[in-house]
């Protein structure tokens, strides 16, 4: 069985071979004033190759087709082709100067198809394309640490379980593993959808190709090659193509009928003449009649010409129509699944407000802390204050506070930018409503505060000294945990202890914590319990201390006394301006919108109420994002889902199974793959468009069909009686040619649904 790649190489084989000769055979028959004495003969020659060599795909077909008893879209193209060359070729040979000739329809013809197949054999072709890229998503080199300390950089694909690697900021992690050293923020949007970076420290889980943002990090991997998360997205793209039900064409669907219908009306004039006049010639030539007059010129326009000029407008209006295979499934969406992150909302956290008594101060304070923060809430607030023009208060002795925030020298005392429960921690008062606030809809409070006359004497700066004692790392077990607050108060309380660094994981429900001074297994879940958790030390192990450079520090002792709370600055992931006009636009259309999100079940209700979404389904990992769009599959609904990131891959190919996948121009290369219609703008309201647009060249399409067709019905009973004028039929098969081009240039005058939305090409109002 040829691959797709090899059928899309020899169909452009086949296409750049007949163009030229079906060029000069076209305009030879068209312009009498280019007509010479043997003219014919020349065309037919030219012709030869393109009915039998140019269209043997179509032949093959047919063939194929006649061998199992169906007809189809191939089998009418052959049965025209032959039927145009051989009526020809009589009339070359027997028919005298005045017999017409059809060498031009039949090359037509096969040169329309072929331009047609090709496209599609591409496009299938690139289908695979999104595999491929999935699967080299991750990074391809791996810093692997030898036993001795030194690294060597391995192919990623040679990593063994077991193997620990480092990962440097901004590089994306190699394999599936387990971090053993360092702290730093993950990007996990590509898998989770998440908007917000994961803050990791040692004994945290991290996923394959997720990107770290700030930190160094040693990792031990757990799961390589196709265990990894990211191999197992690719193994559900897969299945999900796989399983793409074909669609017949609607050709198909109506020469399913109508060969059968037109053979048997050339074999009833055959018949009928011999048996009524005798006259094998008269009886000949009025079969091959209704053969020739059923050529499919029309027909072989009346799908192409609208693709091409719907596609084209499409185009114009940032949208690109993978194939004609999914215009038929866009008259019957019903529901519209939209991923969240980078789809109705932007993507990227932004200062959403800063409630403070003078919030230029507030932001301008905060702005010249995180200016040396590489964290991506740090890099949030610095682009707000450049947007307001606002000058960074200048800086020095940056430190930073892992996990909890950042503080520097500022003239006259001592700047501190963190979460809340730092300031807690520190006995540092904070206008709690706001940041409850803040947190009730699901924004990220960040606290800005400062203390005036800071004395930075020796006693406060300390450094980590490398001949302490050997760490012990204790895996404990916590249940009864329900939200990020209980991690947080579960960190806080084993925090207090005297050498203790706890990491908190709620979704595996366990704690990782290093210990640098001695604590018992009883003393550590005795303080776990007394904050109204369940807990199980499950091991303890030594871990052996790498000797590194001391790092500076800066000592902050509770109560921090003199401190002066200037503001908060809520962030949030923004919704986009268009993103409520568009979902007014599919209700429009009839289209029920549905929220999908990996996001919590808070972050999303809030955004559906800014856009005016009812139905809202939140806190779906990306294994499940295609299993709860094949559930509304089988509950009947036709769906068409919206997503940017390789996490929604899998059910953007699953929609196309029953429906659309629509992927945002902004997103992944693979999801733009595997998608059937790319939004180029990444504009919502361009989905809308995408659906009305495909919809109305469906319905070009239909029209141009019932026009092709029509002429065939209405011409063959004269040439079943043996009226049919040659002239007059190439006339008429001229003029339904000319009338299906004509519908199909309406498609240009469509215009993009909603407000300011801009045509891709002009930048301009559409």
């Amino acid at each position: 069985m040829r691959s797709t790649l090899d059928r899309a190489q020899d169909l452009r084989r086949r296409l750049i071979v007949t163009a030229p000769p079906t060029l000069v055979v076209a305009t030879v028959s068209m312009f009498h004033s280019l007509h010479f004495p043997g003219w014919q003969w020349v065309v037919a020659i030219l012709s030869l190759p393109v009915v039998t060599w140019g269209a043997w795909p179509f032949h093959r077909s047919a063939i194929q087709g006649l061998r199992h008893g169906t007809t189809t879209m191939d089998t009418l193209v052959s049965l025209g082709v032959t039927a145009s060359t051989v009526w020809s070729l009589w009339a070359l040979l027997w028919g005298g100067e005045s017999a017409m000739l059809y060498f031009e329809g039949a090359c037509v013809i096969v040169l329309f198809l072929l331009i047609g197949r090709y496209a599609e054999a591409r496009t299938r072709h690139r289908a695979g394309d999104a595999l491929r890229s999935l699967l080299s998503m991750g990074t391809t080199t791996a810093h692997r640490i030898l036993p001795d300390g030194t690294r060597e950089d391995v192919d990623s694909t040679d990593l063994q379980v077991g193997d620990i690697f480092e990962v440097r900021p901004g590089e994306s992690i190699a394999t599936d593993g387990r971090i053993i050293s360092g702290e730093s923020a993950i990007d996990t949007s590509m898998l989770t959808g998440e908007s917000v970076p994961r803050d990791v420290a040692p004994g945290d889980d991290v996923a394959g190709a997720t990107i770290n943002t700030w930190g160094a990090l040693e990792v031990e991997a757990r799961r390589v090659g196709s265990d990894t998360a990211l191999a197992k997205i690719g193994r559900m793209v897969s299945e999900a193509q796989a399983t793409k039900a074909p669609i017949q064409r609607l050709a198909d669907t109506i020469s399913s009928v109508f060969v059968p219908v037109v053979l048997a009306i050339s074999a009833a004039t055959l018949i009928g003449w011999l048996i009524f006049s005798g006259d094998v010639q008269a009886a000949a030539t009025a079969a091959v009649a209704v053969l020739v007059v059923a050529c499919p010129c029309a027909l072989g326009l009346a799908t192409p010409t609208a693709l091409l000029v719907g596609s084209g407008r499409a185009s114009q209006l940032g949208i690109v129509i993978r194939s004609a295979e999914i215009l038929e499934e866009t008259r019957k969406i019903d529901t519209i699944v939209l991923d969240k992150t980078g789809t109705v909302t932007t993507g990227n956290l932004a200062v959403e407000h800063v409630e403070s008594s003078d919030p230029d101060v507030t932001l301008a304070l905060a702005a010249g802390i995180e200016s040396r923060s590489e964290h991506p809430m740090a890099r949030s607030i610095v682009r707000a204050a450049q947007f307001r023009s606002l000058t960074p208060v200048v800086t020095r002795r940056f430190v930073n506070h892992s996990g909890m925030g950042v503080s520097a020298l500022i003239d006259g005392g001592l700047a501190l930018v963190g979460r809340p429960e730092w300031f807690t921690e520190l006995g540092i008062s904070i206008p709690e409503d706001i940041v409850r606030t803040a947190r009730s809809r699901c924004a990220t409070p960040i606290v800005v505060a400062s203390v005036p006359g800071w004395d930075e004497s020796p006693s406060t700066i300390h450094a980590d000294e490398s001949d302490a004692e050997s760490p012990v790392r204790v895996d404990m077990a916590v249940g009864g945990m329900t939200c990020a607050s209980c991690v947080n108060r579960v960190e806080r309380k084993l925090g207090k202890l005297d050498g203790v660094e706890a990491h908190v994981n709620l979704a595996t429900e366990s704690a990782s914590i290093l210990l640098t001074r001695d604590h018992g297994d009883d003393e550590l879940v005795h303080v776990v319990e007394a904050a109204g958790y369940q807990a199980r030390v499950r091991s303890r192990a030594s871990e052996t201390a790498v000797p590194s450079a001391p790092s500076i520090g800066r000592q902050l002792d509770a109560p921090l006394t003199g401190a002066q709370v200037h503001g908060v600055i809520v962030l949030r992931d923004q919704v986009k301006d268009s993103s409520a006009e568009a979902i007014g636009l599919f209700r429009n259309l009839d289209i029920e919108p549905i929220l999908l999100t990996g996001d919590n079940q808070g972050a999303a209700d809030v955004v559906a109420d800014q856009v005016g979404i009812s139905h809202v389904i939140a806190d779906v990992l990306p294994d499940d994002k295609r299993d709860v769009v094949k559930g509304l599959q089988d509950e009947g609904r036709v769906v068409a889902m919206v997503g940017d990131g390789v996490n929604d891959a899998a059910a953007l190919a699953q929609a196309g199974h029953r429906g659309l996948g629509m992927a945002m121009g902004s997103g992944t290369d693979v999801a733009i793959q595997v998608a059937d219609i790319t939004l180029v703008s990444s504009d919502l309201r361009a989905a809308a468009t995408a659906i009305d647009l495909s919809r109305r060249t469906l319905r070009v399409i239909r029209q141009n069909l019932v026009w092709a067709f029509g002429y065939n019905v209405a011409a063959i009973p004269l040439a079943v009686a043996g009226l049919l004028n040659p002239m007059i039929a190439a006339g008429a098969m001229a003029l339904s040619s000319v009338c299906v081009v004509t519908n199909s240039l309406r498609l240009r005058r469509i215009r993009a649904l909603g407000s300011r939305q801009p045509d891709a090409d002009t930048g301009h109002p559409a």
